[in-house]
């Protein structure tokens, strides 16, 4: 009898340890969802005003490729790849000024480091 309550026992404790590992992986995967939401918001954002301000400026349809890593802390790194034939006979003062406009103080300061490449 003390066997079989011993048991039960065990069985019971080994189910509790496991919900609760179910429920904080559940938790850490909805805040990951989250924060990839959050950014996914703020990459569209950025995208769309790089693309405004490249048509304003005569780069009418550039492609506009963004990717991003995450180090090790949890920060974000981008890459922004900007691709139109006009932009590539441009200077390199006029690139970088065209770079300065491209930054932008609402994704910059959520993100880590961003470079962006013309080709």
């Amino acid at each position: 009898m003390n066997r079989g309550l011993g048991m039960i026992t065990a069985f019971l404790v080994l189910a509790a340890a496991l919900s609760v590992g179910g429920t904080v992986m559940s938790k850490e995967r909805n805040d990951c969802t989250r924060e990839n939401e959050r950014y996914a918001l703020l990459e569209d954002a950025f995208t769309e005003r790089t693309r405004g301000i490249l048509e304003e400026r005569g780069y009418r349809n550039s492609g506009v490729t963004v990717t991003w890593t995450r180090e090790n802390g949890g920060a974000r790194s981008y890459r922004v790849e900007i691709h139109h034939r006009m932009i590539g006979s441009l200077g390199e003062d006029e690139k970088e000024r065209l770079t300065e406009a491209l930054h932008c103080e609402t994704f910059c300061g959520e993100v880590e480091a961003l470079s962006i490449v013309y080709t």
